[in-house]
């Protein structure tokens, strides 16, 4: 496994047998968890407290779950070290690589998801005795040394990428442009190249040459993209690198980057991302004032979603804060389903009640802007001031596409809040895998002016989320745009978040 990056592992997708695949559907209705992901880690914890696997094989017709959801930044190197030094320590197999992993993992899912389920049966089914056993039982695993000795083994970094500087040079003369490399950054997903252009007027050259610079440098279909420099006669030219260099940004780099904006109940600062070279990207929901994220479906933008309301959660507290979540497809925001922050301790679930929530998230604005005339003030910070200790509403809505073609009367309560509702501390994050004009549109589009844009498949729809193109030639996996109102688009690179670590976040 000496040839496999931690990063590599985060970025795959793991797959059981068809057995335990069945079993693991049972054990997770009958324990109540809220994830397969969750019973796959007790099978395999299970399974790595005792001996070698058996020799036949196991099948890989079951369950498939990407990495991010069985695993978190925080422990997958702990989850690779037991797995290794337990086939190092039984000898399950000699070779090393990926399917390697994948097959070892497989036969310890497999494995534990029959051995809990005979531990279930055993307990009579008893949910306080099926926790005793767990509890109770000894892990027979290698000892303390063994083990991080191998976890430390898997947690270098991965090198950055060679510096291209030569090849980038050679490559723009190529096109036509004469420029010298001034400074090279390696960040997360790209490598910046600092360009002094030897003619300003080569720069139109560089514009309508990237496609040809892309493929002069073999960069296998990603474009690159250009800015300018800090200094004159300079560009900033972001080179997109191979995804097994790619450095991963989870929840510790997420908690970091809040870690800088005030906890003062009086701001709604989230952060989606960081930038090409690495820093933390935040701004303010409070003056936006309206978000919409849109991609295509697989780019990212549920795990954009949850940054950001796991953002305002962990800046806030229930008096300052509350959500009022709206998921048409009834499939999101399961996660958030006992949260001391929702609006009115409830979840909107399915058209109707996304309906019915949009009405009433219409009348607390119209409440409230009438006790705002009571007191003599036109904005909630104001009214605070004066006793009046309402706590901001994010109203957020799953996949804004199934809504307003399916209620016509959403559309209308969704554009009357984006035009009115600031003021009185009623904010939107409206997200959409189906970005197009009917979606999209007149008034709605007009007042909803921050905007991120992940992946698409079409210029048109780039269009559609920035007034550009440009997010048709994103990386994927997370890579957007953020645009907000007033100011330029910054790329920038979501961070990877598992269900794990949106529960523990929202937990805390």
């Amino acid at each position: 496994m000496s040839s496999v990056s931690l990063q590599q592992i985060m970025a795959a997708r793991f797959r059981t047998s068809a057995h335990a695949d069945g079993l693991t559907k049972n054990l997770r209705e009958v324990l109540g968890l809220s994830t397969k992901a969750a019973v796959a880690r007790l099978a395999i914890g299970r399974s790595l407290s005792l001996g070698a696997l058996a020799d036949e094989p196991v099948d890989a017709k079951g369950l498939e779950i990407p990495a991010s959801s069985l695993f978190t930044q925080d422990d997958v190197a702990i989850w690779v070290g037991l797995v290794l030094t337990h086939a190092k320590t039984f000898g399950s197999s000699s070779s090393e690589g990926m399917d390697t992993f994948r097959s070892q993992l497989r036969q310890h899912w497999h494995r534990g998801a029959g051995l809990l389920y005979d531990d279930w049966k055993n307990s009579n089914e008893d949910f306080d005795d099926f926790i005793g056993t767990l509890v109770k039982r000894r892990a027979d695993l290698p000892d303390r040394s063994t083990r991080l000795a191998t976890v430390t083994q898997m947690t270098h970094e991965v090198a950055p990428a060679d510096d291209q500087s030569g090849q980038l040079v050679r490559s723009l003369s190529e096109i036509g442009v004469n420029g010298e490399v001034k400074g090279v950054v390696h960040g997360p997903r790209l490598t910046q190249y600092k360009v002094a252009l030897r003619d300003v007027n080569q720069l139109d050259k560089l514009k309508r040459g990237l496609e040809r610079l892309a493929l002069s440098m073999n960069l296998q279909q990603q474009m690159p993209s250009w800015s300018a420099g800090d200094e004159a006669r300079t560009v900033l030219i972001d080179i997109p690198r191979p995804r097994a260099s790619w450095r991963i940004e989870g929840k510790q780099a997420l908690l970091e980057a809040l870690s800088s904006v005030p906890t003062d109940g009086k701001s709604l600062f989230v952060s989606p991302g960081v930038d090409v070279i690495g820093k933390p990207i935040e701004f303010d929901l409070a003056t936006a004032p309206h978000l919409l994220v849109g991609g295509a479906t697989g780019q990212g933008k549920s795990v954009c979603v949850h940054s950001l309301l796991v953002s305002l959660i962990t800046k806030h507290s229930p008096s300052t804060l509350r959500l009022a979540l709206m998921d048409p497809k009834q499939v999101e925001f399961g996660v958030y389903a006992n949260s001391r922050f929702l609006w009115r301790d409830k979840m909107a679930i399915g058209l109707a009640e996304c309906g019915t929530m949009l009405e009433d998230l219409t009348i607390e604005m119209d409440d409230r802007y009438r006790r705002m005339r009571e007191l003599g003030v036109n904005s909630l910070a104001e009214a605070a001031k004066k006793g009046m200790n309402d706590p901001f509403i994010v109203a957020c809505v799953d996949e804004l596409a199934d809504l307003v073609s399916q209620d016509r009367d959403a559309e209308t309560r969704l554009v009357r809040l984006a035009t009115l509702a600031r003021a009185a501390g009623i904010h939107l994050i409206l997200a959409t895998q189906r970005p197009d004009a009917q979606t999209f549109r007149g008034q709605l589009r007009s007042n909803v002016t921050a905007r991120i844009a992940l992946t698409v498949q079409k210029s048109s729809e780039s269009q559609i989320i920035l007034d550009e193109p440009g997010a048709e030639d994103l990386l994927g996996r997370g890579d957007m745009i953020v645009k907000l109102s007033g100011t330029d688009a910054i790329r920038a690179h979501g961070y990877l978040l598992s269900l794990a670590d949106v529960e523990t976040l929202v937990r805390k």
